[in-house]
């Protein structure tokens, strides 16, 4: 399975290193970084406008916990400011995401759902390679646990809100 990925990962690079044009180029980023409830996370992010990416991620905690922790996530990102000479888009966005959380600890299974905002700023390095980051809220509004023993499921569905802070890398196709 690692080295299907791993071809398949090449293969499009490959693919779209040969088609010239920057109006490709910049559409599709491939992502990774870490942040507070997304962990260590990577996806693609896609630029459906000139102001406009939507990004779908993957992550977890590596193993730093008792407990296994996968995230999926999803935000939208709407640039506005300055535009940046390499990206072609303004560097300032707002993002609105929506992350779960499925954690396996010893005795459960946890499922959390969180929305978050925040404003950030690219920092493109060259055309193809630059890096984001941005901080804001993040409000868990849902929580249910399962019970491995085959006991009943617990909701919390108290709103909280907690400080947000993102970091991640990206590399233009």
């Amino acid at each position: 399975m690692k080295h299907l990925f791993t071809s398949l990962l090449f293969g499009l690079t490959l693919f779209f290193s040969t088609i010239q044009g920057q109006i490709i180029k910049t559409k599709l980023d491939i992502v990774g970084g870490i942040s507070a409830r997304e962990y260590v996370h990577g996806g693609l992010r896609y630029q459906y406008s000139d102001f406009g990416q939507v990004g779908f991620y993957y992550g977890g905690d590596m193993g730093l916990d008792n407990s296994i922790i996968t995230t999926y996530a999803a935000d939208n990102m709407l640039h506005f400011g300055k535009e940046n000479y390499y990206s072609g888009r303004p560097v300032w966005y707002a993002r609105q995401g929506l992350t779960l959380i499925k954690g396996i600890e010893v005795d459960r299974k946890v499922f959390r759902s969180n929305f978050d905002l925040a404003l950030g700023r690219e920092f493109p390095v060259s055309d193809w390679l630059g890096f984001n980051i941005d901080m804001g809220i993040l409000c868990q509004f849902r929580e249910k646990h399962k019970l491995n023993n085959g006991g009943d499921y617990f909701y919390n569905d108290n709103w909280y809100w907690m400080p947000l802070i993102r970091a991640q890398i990206y590399f233009s196709l």
